[in-house]
Parts: C-alpha cells; sequence; structure tokens
C-alpha cells in the first residue's frame, strides 16, 4: 500500500474544514471521534467521507484503507488541536448526517415502539437515552426541536453508537409530529412524574410512540391528549432524571412486549 503524505499545517485546508464540523459549524456534517464510534458507523454502513488520523497511527491508517475508507494523516498536535475531547484518540472522522427516517413510511406493526424526545437540552442525557432505546428494542427515535441535537459529538459518544444504528428524526417538531403519527394510527403515550398508569400494569400493544421529556414530565402542548405512563417513587423524591425514567419504562415496555410480567 503507498505511502500516505502528512499534512502538517494548521492552515491547510482540511484542517479547517475538520476544526469546522468538529464545533458544530458546518451544516450537514457530523464528526465522529474514537476508534469506536467510526467502526460502529462502518458497521451500520453509514457513509464516511474522510478519516483525518495522528501520524503515529500508520497501521490504524492501513486497515481502514483496506475497508474502503479514505484516510489523511495529520501531525498528532494539530488533531489534539482539532479534537473537542481532552485527550485526543488521534482519529475523527467527517461524515454526512444520516438520513432521518421518514415517519410517514416507517413500517408500523404491534411491536412498534417509537421513542420521542422532548425537551431534553443535555446531549449526554440524549445519547444515553438512545442507548436505552435500543437495548430495549425501540423501532426508532424522534428528536424534537428545541432540545439537543442527536448529531452533536457529546450525543454520539454517549449512545455508544447507538445514534448511528437506530432510525432517527430529526428534527421536528411537537405538533407536527403528534399529528403525523395520530393521523397513522399509532398510540401516543407520554411519560409523567404524577397521574399515569404504572409502566407496569400498561398495555404495550402497540404501535405506540411513547414520549419522553424533561425532569418536570410535563407532556408536550399539542393540541390533544396522551396516555401517561408513572414510574411509582417514594412521595419526598420528586422526580426521576430522564435518561433514568426512560430506561425503567422502556425496561417495562421491552418484558411487557416479550409476555413477562412483574
Amino acid at each position: 500500500m503507498d505511502e500516505l503524505p502528512v499534512i502538517t499545517s494548521r492552515s491547510n485546508t482540511l484542517v479547517q474544514r475538520a476544526r469546522r464540523v468538529v464545533s458544530g459549524d458546518e451544516p450537514g456534517f457530523i464528526a465522529l471521534e474514537g476508534d469506536r464510534l467510526v467502526d460502529d458507523a462502518i458497521a451500520a454502513g453509514r457513509e464516511i467521507e474522510i478519516v483525518v488520523l495522528a501520524q503515529d497511527r500508520r497501521e490504524r491508517a492501513d486497515e481502514l484503507r483496506k475497508h474502503g475508507q479514505r484516510v489523511q494523516l495529520v501531525d498528532g498536535a494539530i488533531v489534539e488541536q482539532v479534537s473537542s475531547l481532552d485527550k485526543s484518540p488521534g482519529i475523527i472522522a467527517l461524515a454526512p448526517v444520516p438520513k432521518a427516517v421518514d415517519l410517514e413510511t416507517l413500517k408500523l406493526d404491534p411491536r412498534t415502539l417509537i421513542v420521542v424526545v422532548a425537551g431534553v437540552g443535555d446531549p449526554g442525557n440524549l445519547g444515553a437515552l438512545a442507548r436505552a432505546a435500543e437495548a430495549f428494542g425501540a423501532t426508532a427515535l424522534v428528536a424534537l426541536a428545541g432540545g439537543a441535537t442527536p448529531w452533536s459529538t457529546k450525543a454520539l459518544r454517549g449512545s455508544m453508537g447507538s445514534l448511528l444504528r437506530l432510525p432517527i428524526a430529526a428534527p421536528m417538531q411537537a405538533k407536527a409530529c403528534f399529528a403525523l403519527l395520530s393521523r397513522r394510527k399509532v398510540r401516543q403515550v407520554c411519560a409523567t412524574t404524577r397521574g399515569g398508569l404504572d409502566p407496569q400494569k400498561f398495555d404495550w400493544k402497540g404501535p405506540i410512540a411513547l414520549w419522553i421529556t424533561g425532569e418536570t414530565g410535563v407532556a408536550p402542548d399539542v393540541g390533544a391528549s396522551f396516555e401517561a405512563v408513572t414510574i411509582p417513587i417514594a412521595a419526598q423524591v420528586e422526580s426521576l432524571n430522564v435518561t433514568v425514567a426512560a430506561s425503567i419504562v422502556l425496561f417495562c415496555a421491552s418484558r411487557a412486549r416479550a409476555g413477562v410480567r412483574g
């Protein structure tokens, strides 16, 4: 395999572009930092435009090139400077934002479970929530406008690859999402802090859209009502972290669909 040249200038066009993508300043592109995310993207069949590697990672460069990836070696200090992480892993892939799933044509059946995330502003929470959604069998995830984007570096890393494997619809407006899913006869269920049914006793027969909101647990104003589920907790505890709550509800839904009770 031919020897790769090394970029040593901070003003290089690719270096400047990588900096913009990592900073979120180039719409339509995402940065995948770390070997795990790059490998997850490849395994999921996601398109990667180019992989930027620190110059001391030639073996990794050869491996990626054998798998058909375009690779560029860059001075390690420059990669460190471009990275959004405290300690750069020496690898940053630039990739187009994955194509959004179309909820109008998404195949529905009684086991369909669409997770709709509303008002979750922390990208780390969104990423962890996506991990729970994938772990417990969600069909797709919708990230509503006004919350964290699923394509930020922090969300992607927090998801451990789940945001690259799950079908994602983002961004969407709450009312438009509710109306579309209602039109397709999808049950709309919101996890709330008070007043809902115990998720262990809830009828999870779908297709269902499970709406997960911020820690206030207030259902979005969509001009219509939701079914509601509420996790029983001690009275002195006001609420649970949104990712913890979502994980519990999704676990209950998964068990119910598998025919496990209690």
